[in-house]
């Protein structure tokens, strides 16, 4: 479109409406050169939408076609640019922002080569536009504020290169001054303030008159503090001013004067917040800002509008006051903890603490009808953090304060009254709950501060309230029990003073224990019922947390443990049941041990029980159950699992037949409901086979050469093969895994007789196979040749296996399926690859090892090859939409190199091709969760091949790696040049650049050469890098031996190819 076709007037008397029509064609005309005339055209309109949308225009115009106007039209258009900024100065001010844009974009091309010093002379400008044009100093005064607005705004989004951003950085902060000092004049306008002088500005003083200005004048401050405050005697002026006009907005919101509006006060906090939680402001003027802060906080203004706002349960505005009070403690605290003895300043911080504690008590329930309370949690942490690192040690006003901080965070961490609990919505009691979690943390800070004091505080308070308990008021009590368990992990087994009351032989059977069992009638409401068991729960809160105490005592355990379990026959209370449980067997395992016969009793019933516990709790009892047994000796351990291995496999057995007998001819998803027993009991293997592991220690020592672990080891390993019971469980669950595949319930493809297993049930069977493949013995391992078997022939049932006429057939679900079967294969290479521990019975020789390991790696990525091929008519395509596979693919090769390198060497060649092919169609595609894995893969298999063979693998291994690396170097080398010069988001250049490092310092003769040949090919690998810039990359690349250079060197050479020199990309 151009002016023949829709002439000014008429498309201006469209856009004075505007009109649909005349909208969708402005973006359009304005690419046009006849909207340079155009914009000024509209802005002389005495309609307001033509002159926005003229000065529209003109941004646009200025911003994006800057370069079509020759120098002398650039430089005459400032003064005209200045010239409509006066004229639109009385408003509206949508009209006069625009315009201002406008002149910022200007600024922002010209700054400060043409136009040094852009504020002060604009300013200056204005000024006197506005005074031959016979405008107001208002006028000039709205021009001006909103210029300082929205200049730093409009900078801190410019996208101006890395050498005009410093000039343009250097002529903001030369501005700063001037800048700070007429929005100061336009904010102290506040009426009670006395803070203008005879030398404020007249538009300021007239500005400062409407609080919607003096809220602008805010906001303009907040954007100017983020170029930074150069000198404290800017600085410190600025902050007693903005605290000075905070005081009065106080005082005025106390007495609801009207004279303050919420946006003033929420814009005046942002300033002075924004100034006392600068770091570097912290870090150069720790003394000037944290004594001021603390003088002003000190006074009683900020004291009377905080209790204001709890007395009248205004929650918005204490949180706004609060928040510049909680950023200058978070940000000074070991500034307020150094001050607290020291004459005046420590009165001030004595009040500022009580400022704090105020809002950690403020009145209500939070999440429910507050917001405020958790705003200094974080704040008390930090401070007892400063007084954990400091020498100047316990300071009484800081002890006292939190002393009176445990009494607040009881009780608010008591839960609400019933009705507002229970009628509440699940937002409000989440919100409630993830708030308690936090003062939990908070309780634990105050513990590390007051110590035994704490302690014997909320140990007689608990004693007190259970023997006084009462249904009609049981949050106090339930809120003390809470923050004993939340110090729980912090107090010594050895403590002796305090607990003992708590714990005492008496206590536990007159008050804790019989609560725990009080039971009251199901005609009971359901407060009373809530009320129960929230205290129930606290008790086995407290239990649980204290379980290292227990282990000194160990004479208690025969009350409590019997107690807790008791607890498992309630639905409400499991969770709470089950993790006091945990506790106190993860902390009791010696002392518990004796009572194996009881604990193997417990998972019985459980097992027993079905649905009435639920399946993560049972895993976690059975695997604490396990972790019990292993204190005894293998004999005794093994003897004594066996009951409860004969009742678990009689479980799995009875699940089997639950999802044989589905019936036929249901859909894979409609089989799940059938196959949930049988998922769930498998899990419940996975627990016992967690628990049943010796240690990683007794492992270690025992690999490491240690002759004493290494016999105990093997003492089990001969025990638990010649255990007939759990020979015979072992033997079972393999049938049952077996008989998974073999159900009739699944649909079977009738070419290939493959079968379509529900994904959950094959990770749980996959998962089974992995928790009980172990470097050391193992009560549940099944043997090794029957393992690897198995996996070889799910693989075969679900995944892949030769069809008919010779090609691979697939399951329907295999690319979803593979991973699992990938991490599998990875635990077993892991696990059984040599050499074989002495520990390890049964398991084949060495070349056996091997032989079946590589053929199982063999069978899985040649099928895995084929399936990702078949996916799309491109490798790379396929790869692309299968990124998931080769993940698992690179991390299972990866571990391979790892750990064994030699079962390459068994592999054919063909398939160790494939593996190489793959890599290299991997590295080309712009995925992470391709390219990340194929990058470690390709990083360790470099390191192999310029390194002497390990201990581990043969030289066979590592000829293979050096001529894989002389065969397929030059493709790797070329796709990571190919990926950093742009194929790839800039976002992967750090496992580019470790790749290539890894190159240049394992073959830095082979790369130099290939480098070389592949950078003389012109646009390679860009068109953008001339060849200058690769033989600049080509020669730090090789002449570097740092990480963090070679890093550098390629961001540098990638950002030549991507010809983003010049953008903030660049910086």
């Amino acid at each position: 479109m151009s002016l023949e076709e829709f002439d000014l007037q008429s498309f201006a008397q469209a856009l004075s409406v505007p009109t649909q029509e005349a909208l969708a064609a402005l973006p359009h005309f304005q690419r046009q050169s006849e909207a340079w005339h155009f914009a000024f055209e509209l802005l002389r309109s005495n309609n307001i939408n033509c002159r926005f949308y003229g000065a529209h225009t003109l941004h646009v115009k200025i911003s994006r076609d800057w370069d079509t106007l020759d120098s002398e039209r650039q430089a005459g258009l400032r003064g005209e640019l200045l010239r409509v900024v006066v004229e639109q100065s009385d408003g509206p001010l949508n009209v006069l922002n625009k315009v201002n844009q406008a002149l910022v974009a200007y600024a922002l091309h010209t700054i400060p080569t043409a136009w040094s010093r852009f504020l002060g002379t604009a300013i200056e400008g204005i000024q006197q536009g506005a005074l031959q044009a016979g405008k107001s100093s208002t006028s000039a005064g709205h021009a001006i504020v909103d210029l300082l607005e929205l200049f730093p705004e409009e900078v801190n989004r410019t996208l101006a290169g890395q050498a005009q951003r410093g000039g343009l950085i250097q002529d903001v902060k030369e501005s700063l001054p001037l800048a700070l000092e007429l929005l100061t004049g336009v904010v102290c306008g506040l009426p009670g303030s006395t803070a203008t002088t005879s030398n404020t500005p007249e538009f300021c003083r007239q500005l400062g008159q409407s609080a919607g200005w003096r809220t602008r004048a805010w906001k303009a401050i907040l954007q100017w503090l983020q170029f930074g405050v150069p000198s404290d005697t800017l600085l410190v002026p600025l902050l007693e001013m903005s605290l000075r006009q905070l005081e009065t907005m106080a005082m005025a919101q106390i007495s609801g004067s009207g004279v303050v509006d919420d946006d003033e006060v929420r814009a005046a906090a942002a300033a002075v917040d924004d100034i006392v939680s600068n770091t570097r402001t912290a870090a150069q003027y720790t003394r000037t800002v944290g004594s001021l802060g603390l003088t002003w906080f000190g006074k009683g203004w900020m004291s009377d509008v905080l209790k204001h706002c709890a007395s009248v349960g205004d929650g918005q505005a204490a949180l706004v006051w609060g928040s510049m009070l909680v950023s200058f403690g978070e940000t000074y605290s070991e500034f307020i903890l150094a001050k607290a003895g020291d004459g005046q300043l420590g009165a001030h911080v004595g009040t500022y603490l009580q400022l704090m504690l105020g809002l950690t008590q403020f009145p209500g329930h939070h999440g429910f009808s507050e917001e405020v309370s958790d705003q200094p949690l974080n704040f008390w942490y930090l401070l007892q953090e400063a007084l954990a690192d400091g020498e100047c040690g316990a300071v009484p006003a800081v002890t006292h304060a939190y002393a009176s901080l445990v009494r607040a965070l009881v009780s608010k961490s008591a839960y609400p009254a019933a009705d507002e609990w229970l009628d509440g919505d699940r937002d409000e009691r989440d919100r409630f709950g993830g708030y308690r979690r936090e003062v939990g943390d908070a309780l634990l800070n105050a513990y590390y501060v007051l110590r035994s004091d704490m302690l014997g505080v909320l140990v007689d308070e608990a004693v007190r309230g259970l023997s006084a308990f009462s249904l009609d008021n049981w949050q106090g009590t339930e809120a003390v029990l809470f923050a004993l368990r939340s110090i729980g992990e912090a107090v010594a087994d050895s403590e002796a003073e305090h607990l003992p009351r708590l714990f005492s032989a008496d206590v536990l059977a007159g008050h804790l224990l019989p609560m725990i069992q009080a039971t009251i009638g199901s005609s009971a409401d359901r407060k009373a019922q809530w009320g129960l068991t929230s205290i129930k729960a606290g008790i086995l809160g407290v239990i649980g947390a204290f379980g290292d105490w227990w282990r000194a005592h160990p004479d208690l355990l025969p009350l409590v443990v019997p107690c807790v379990t008791s607890c498992l026959a309630h639905p409400q209370l499991v969770p709470a049941a089950v993790s006091a449980f945990r506790r106190i067997c993860d902390s009791c395992r010696e002392q518990l041990a004796d009572a194996s016969e009881s604990m193997v009793h417990l998972a019985c019933e459980v097992l027993l029980a079905g649905g009435a516990v639920p399946p993560r709790e049972q895993q976690r009892i059975f695997e604490s159950v396990a972790e019990v047994l292993m204190a005894l000796p293998p004999p005794a351990h093994t003897a004594a699992l066996a009951p409860l291995a004969g009742a678990l496999a009689d479980r799995l057995a009875a699940s089997l037949a639950v999802l044989d007998g589905a019936p036929l001819g249901l859909a894979v998803h409609d089989v799940e409901p059938y196959g949930e027993p049988l998922v769930s009991h498998l899990r419940l293997v996975e627990a016992l086979a967690s628990g049943l592991q010796f240690s990683d220690d007794a492992e270690g020592r025992a690999l490491m050469g240690s002759a004493d672990d290494a016999a105990a080891l093997a003492v089990a390993a001969q025990c638990y093969c010649a255990s007939p019971a759990m020979a015979d469980f072992r033997r079972r669950v393999g049938g049952i895994l077996e008989g998974v595949f073999a159900a009739r319930v699944w649909q079977r493809d009738e070419s290939s007789g493959m079968v379509a297993v529900d994904d959950t049930l094959l990770e749980c069977v996959l998962s089974v196979i992995n928790s009980t493949a172990r470097r050391g013995p193992h009560v549940l391992a099944m043997d090794f040749v029957e393992c690897v078997a198995f996996v070889g022939n799910a693989w075969a049932a679900v995944i892949a296996r030769p069809a008919a006429d010779g090609r691979v057939a697939f399951g329907r679900r295999w690319s979803d399926q593979c991973p699992a079967f990938l991490k599998c294969i990875s635990q077993l290479v892991t696990v059984y690859s040599p050499p074989t521990s002495k520990w390890q019975l049964g398991k084949p020789d060495v070349a056996t090892t091997d032989a079946m390991l590589a053929a199982l790696l063999t069978r899985a990525i040649d099928d895995i090859c084929a399936g990702i091929a078949s996916e799309a008519p491109a490798l790379g395509v396929a790869i692309e939409q299968q990124p998931v596979i080769c993940e698992y693919v690179f991390d299972l090769c990866t571990r391979v190199l790892q750990t064994r390198p030699d079962l390459l060497a068994c592999m054919p060649p063909p398939s160790v091709g494939r593996v190489c092919e793959l890599s290299v169609h991997a590295l080309s595609v712009p995925n992470r969760l391709a390219l990340r894995p194929t990058a470690y893969f390709l990083t360790e298999l470099i390191r192999l091949s310029a390194t002497p063979a390990k201990p581990s693998s043969s030289s066979s291994a590592s000829e293979l790696l050096q001529a894989l690396w002389a065969r397929h170097g030059a493709t790797w080398l070329r796709t990571t040049l190919a990926a950093i010069g742009g194929t790839h988001p800039r976002s992967l250049l750090p496992n580019l650049s470790e790749l290539l490092f890894t190159m240049v310092r394992n073959h830095p003769e082979s790369v130099r050469l290939w480098m070389n040949e592949a950078l003389a090919q012109p646009g390679f690998p860009s068109v953008h890098a001339d060849d200058a810039a690769k033989r600049h990359f080509v020669q730090h690349i090789l002449a570097t031996r740092s990480m963090v250079r070679v890093k550098a060197v390629v961001s540098d050479f990638s950002i030549k190819c991507r010809n983003l020199q010049g953008t903030n990309y660049a910086s």
